[in-house]
């Protein structure tokens, strides 16, 4: 049995978990509904709000999606089990047990990583931009399962990969482990059913320079794609000396997927705005960059007045073409393409996008104007500066020209005076667009920056100060979210009253000082005895509520007696001495005969107050 063999059997493997699991076990049906994935993803409110988020992203979307039935049908079957599936993984393994695994940085490195995936699948159409957002999500899912599943070993692993990182990370897992992230990475994938057309690229993109596959071929852009997606990650994770360096050299190889060196900046700063707006949604941590717009002019060298045109010249005639083409080289420093006819032409506007068409009225295939509404009928040919020349300098033909969507109209005859004069109009149009691209950078930074301010403000209104639990209000509208669900799925759903015994004598004899240290401590025990799905909030004073999803009296009761044995355990400083405190704890279910929200809180209330007076430190039910 191989190693990956032996892993796959292996329980500690990075599992999918709650709502993830029933997605990924529903989408296994044959009759499963896109309806049906819908009401199972509403259950967790935090899944369906990424989803909408992640559905509202792309710039393909002209109206924005405002609900989880919405975000299913447009994302699919296959996306939604997916993003289901990366986000499960996430939530649960944000911290584990291999010391020199760094979890935040992994997954801060892999949510930027599935951004750009996400951001060149909008540009580059090979597959759906939310696919490749998984896809870069989970490229190095390999290094998680390996410190998931051997977190001494792999400690090893990198502990020796930084003292020799001439040898890549691979080689050292397979001195040590007999595997690597790589292999290991592409067989939880395929078992968690993403498909080969994703994995075999994301098997071999951290290889140098693959040469097995045609440059034009799928599996060759989503090969390029992973690389530029993992080269941005680093630089988003890079220390501030090594950005300017490893930004130039993602620009240079962007070109190779058509991503010109001016628009790589903005590319870049949107990412980044992008990257630090989901990080703050999932609670993981991102870096501020310096924008990167203009990095490649260096701070020594002047501002040109006039940067170089790409200027296609489109004429039947050799001769006249390449009479045109010689005057834009007295011009000195522009990028010159030639097409001899109407439909090369407007094939090659497509490929290089070219800031200046010149092209005759008469061009065979396609004529002049006609070649003129075809472009102007793209979002990329708007933006072009379009002279149409003719041998009969006519009004019919001006007319025409300037019908057809034309910027000028001139004689071929145009001397090199007049076609210089010609081109300070297109020069301006593409200062006036950079200074555009860059006024919305800013502009999409500042209202990322608003949005994050906003969502600050938002949850400072919901977050309790103290203890940095959810507050009465939070806890009210979770309740009502959770109630909701279990009202559609049939599902129980418990709650906890917690009340801290002797609190006020607490106060009284050592003061206020130290009673906020003991709710402090309350709190943070509570949190971290907790369940994963339970929610812990403080809804005042020395009271506490726990909303449980899912959860039978049975299960309720054993939980509570798990938190108030952990409080009293822990050890707090009150005082001169640290010593433990006790807590009341009053659990109630919702039944047939329980109303609303409010009523399932005063039976827990009514429980909390049995066992106030039963002696206190201890659990009870109504």
């Amino acid at each position: 049995m191989t190693q990956v063999e032996q892993l796959e059997m292996s329980i500690q493997l990075p599992t999918p978990k709650g709502v993830a699991l029933a997605v990924l076990e529903l989408t296994q049906r044959e009759n499963v509904t896109l309806a049906e994935i819908a009401r199972v993803v509403q259950t967790d409110p935090a899944l369906s709000g990424r989803l909408i988020k992640l559905a509202n992203t792309g710039t393909r979307i002209t109206r924005p999606v405002v609900s989880i039935q919405e975000a299913v049908v447009r994302q699919g079957m296959a996306t939604v089990r997916q993003l289901a599936l990366g986000f499960s993984l996430l939530d649960q393994y944000r911290s584990g047990d291999c010391k020199a695994f760094d979890y935040q940085a992994y997954w801060s490195h892999s949510l930027l990583m599935g951004l750009t995936m996400q951001a060149l699948g909008e540009r580059i159409r090979i597959a759906a931009a939310d696919e490749m957002f998984i896809c870069g999500l989970l490229a190095q899912v390999g290094q998680l399962a390996l410190a998931t599943a051997y977190p001494d070993e792999y400690n090893a692993v990198l502990t020796d990969y930084r003292a020799d990182s001439l040898q890549p990370l691979a080689a050292h897992e397979r001195i040590h482990l007999e595997t690597d992230h790589t292999e290991l990475g592409n067989v939880l994938m395929g078992n968690w059913g993403i498909p080969r057309a994703f994995t075999s690229p994301i098997a071999q993109y951290e290889t140098p320079a693959p040469t097995h596959l045609p440059h034009d071929s799928r599996s060759a852009s989503f090969t390029l794609m992973l690389r530029l997606s993992h080269r941005l990650a680093d630089l988003g994770m890079a220390e501030a000396d090594n950005r300017t360096r490893l930004a130039k050299e993602w620009m240079s190889l962007a070109t190779e997927l058509d991503i010109p060196l001016e628009a790589s900046g903005i590319f870049i700063d949107e990412l980044m705005a992008s990257w630090r707006d989901w990080g703050k949604l999932l609670n993981i941590p991102t870096a501020s960059l310096p924008h990167f717009t203009e990095p490649t002019q260096r701070a020594d060298e002047p501002a040109v007045k006039h940067s170089p045109l790409r200027i296609m010249v489109a004429d039947g005639n050799p001769l006249t073409r390449r009479r045109t083409m010689g005057l834009l080289v007295e011009e000195g420093g522009h990028f010159v393409y030639p097409a001899e006819d109407g439909n090369a032409a407007l094939a090659l506007a497509m490929e290089v996008l070219p800031h200046v068409i010149i092209a005759h009225y008469n061009l065979p295939r396609l004529n002049g104007p006609d070649l003129c509404q075809a472009l102007r009928a793209t979002n990329e040919g708007q933006c072009m500066h379009i002279l149409l020349m003719a041998d009969d300098h006519d009004e019919e033909h001006l007319v025409s020209a300037y019908e057809a969507g034309a910027d000028a109209y001139t004689p071929s005859a145009i001397s090199a005076i007049g076609l210089r004069a010609r081109l300070h109009s297109a020069q301006r149009l593409v200062q006036l667009q950079n200074s555009w691209s860059k006024d919305r950078a800013q502009l999409r930074q500042t209202a990322a920056e608003l949005a994050v301010a906003n969502r600050r403000l938002a949850n400072a209104a919901l977050t309790d100060l103290l203890t940095g639990l959810p507050n009465r209000r939070s806890a009210m509208d979770q309740l009502a979210q959770a109630w909701s669900a279990a009202t559609r799925s049939g599902s129980p759903l418990a709650v906890m009253v917690i009340d801290i015994d002797h609190f006020k004598q607490i106060n009284d004899t050592y003061g206020h000082a130290s009673g906020d240290i003991v709710l402090r401590e309350a709190a943070n025990s509570l949190r971290a005895s907790a369940r994963r799905e339970d929610s812990v909030c403080r809804i005042g004073g020395e009271e506490f509520l726990v909303i449980c999803p899912n959860t039978d009296l049975n299960s309720a009761k054993q939980s509570a007696e798990r938190l108030r044995a952990n409080l009293e355990a822990r050890r707090i400083p009150i005082g001169e001495i640290e010593r433990g405190i006790t807590t009341s704890i009053g659990v109630a279910v919702r039944d047939t005969g329980t109303a609303d929200i409010d009523a399932l809180v005063s039976t827990a209330d009514q429980a909390l107050y049995r066992a106030k007076q039963a002696g206190r430190n201890q659990v009870c039910t109504p």
